[in-house]
């Protein structure tokens, strides 16, 4: 019987091992749960996957005693864990555990009845609590959260201080409100500094959502994204207004891309030095290392308010950890125990010290983070972080909130830019397509 149980354990490790999976297997008596991941890359090619497989191979070791937990890098990444997901639902199955990357299964799964709801777990564990940060605000959902990240996206902004000083204005550190944001960019332009470059997509929708911040009534009406009957909002119509007048309009076509995943230019601008300010997250402290603009003048910021001194910040948690209903106690127990090692303030460093990106947990100490790490680009990435975490405002990127209007959108900064829509056409077209879908 015995020699029966170890060829088995032998069988199963051969053909785990042969699946891309990492098994530390010594007693098939024990709890077994398989966590499915995307970070399938080699170590030359994206250093943080190989660090993100360490982290979840230390845990599996530190368990081995207690269950086995078998990790598998998917190598459809996380768009084919998503569409995996879809069948398997369609037939009644899913994941012990998977990391989405922000994927959004959570509607399909909940309506399945297939996913674990983890508030219970975080309202009676506070350290638990603390570590998942906004994600336990942005998920909640009909008073359930089905997923919980180890990253977000934090999203604030970088400026070229030595341009700045160049023009004479004001540093985005010392900005009160937009106003001032309005008067640096005026004096940068006089300055024949371009103020910053944009595409149809992401950086531009980083302002506007930024913008929408900027008072009570703005961020009410942004907060209700998704489930916006109309557009015809006069705080959207002045973001509108503040995007065509004050953003659009201060740079040329040369500095306005296409948008879409190969535009990179405003990004290859700032960090040649040609343009004064880069709005993209936190991950682009790396992007300084070696910059032709000089690292040391390379500095990080978030968005100012209407309300003088107060800060706001995009950050978006999404969905990640997924875990399924239909687990005996135990398999569910180990899955719980992961994500809280995964939202951990010792894993929440490591992510933000190996440049990983930004963690979520309000119990990162950043100042020993600061203290510890060596380069200059890791201190950046710390700095940006911190400032994230402690702006006074912290909402959802524009895709999260809006979801299917934000290409709508986006399409529309064209024709601001080049004046051939105004505000009130773009809330027309914008209410033009909510219809479609009544």
């Amino acid at each position: 019987m015995k020699l029966k149980k170890c060829i088995a354990l032998s069988l199963t490790t051969a053909l785990t091992a042969s699946m891309g999976m990492t098994v530390y297997a010594a007693d098939s008596e024990l709890p077994t749960i398989t966590f499915t991941h995307g970070y399938y890359h080699d170590a030359s090619e994206w250093p943080a996957a190989a660090e993100m497989r360490a982290i979840y191979d230390e845990f599996a070791e530190a368990h081995k005693d207690e269950f086995n937990f078998v990790v598998k890098a998917d190598e459809t990444g996380a768009e084919g864990i998503y569409n995996t997901a879809l069948n398997d639902l369609s037939i009644g199955e899913f994941y012990d555990i998977a990391d989405f990357g922000g994927w959004d299964i959570v509607p399909v799964a909940s309506a399945s009845d297939a996913i674990l709801d983890l508030k219970p777990y975080l309202d009676e564990d506070a350290d638990f609590k603390a570590g998942v940060g906004v994600c336990y605000d942005q998920n909640l959902t009909d008073d359930k959260i089905y997923s919980v990240r180890e990253q977000i996206e934090g999203v604030g902004f970088w400026y070229n201080q030595a341009l700045f000083e160049k023009a004479g204005a004001q540093t985005p550190d010392q900005w009160q409100t937009w106003e001032d944001f309005d008067t640096a960019v005026d004096k940068l332009c006089e300055a024949e500094i371009m103020p910053f470059g944009l595409n149809a997509g992401w950086p531009t929708n980083i302002l506007l959502a930024a913008y929408s911040q900027r008072n009570e009534t703005s961020r009410a009406f942004y907060l209700n994204g998704k489930s916006v009957e109309s557009f015809n909002d006069d705080t959207f119509r002045e973001s509108l207004a503040f995007m065509q007048d004050k953003v659009l309009k201060k740079i040329d076509a040369a500095n306005f891309g296409p948008g879409g995943d190969d535009d990179e230019q405003y990004r290859t601008d700032f960090f040649d030095g040609k343009t004064a300010m880069l709005f993209n997250g936190v991950w682009d402290a790396g992007g300084a290392a070696d910059c032709g603009a000089g690292i040391e003048n390379i500095k990080p910021a978030v968005f100012p308010t209407d309300e003088s001194g107060k800060k706001a910040a995009l950050l978006s948690g999404g969905t990640g950890l997924v875990v399924s209903n239909k687990l005996d106690e135990a398999q569910t127990n180990a899955c719980i125990e992961f994500i809280k090692y995964m939202t951990s303030p010792e894993i929440a460093s490591r992510i933000i010290e190996k440049g990983i990106g930004m963690a979520p947990g309000e119990n990162v100490n950043y100042d020993e983070l600061l203290n510890k790490v060596e380069t200059d680009d890791a201190k950046l990435l710390v700095q940006a972080c911190q400032l994230c975490q402690n702006a006074d405002y912290q909402a959802l990127g524009l895709g999260n909130t809006f979801g299917d209007a934000e290409a709508e959108i986006q399409g529309k900064y064209a024709g601001l830019m080049d004046g051939t829509k105004t505000p009130d056409d773009v809330i027309e077209e914008l209410d033009g397509f909510l219809a479609a879908f009544e």
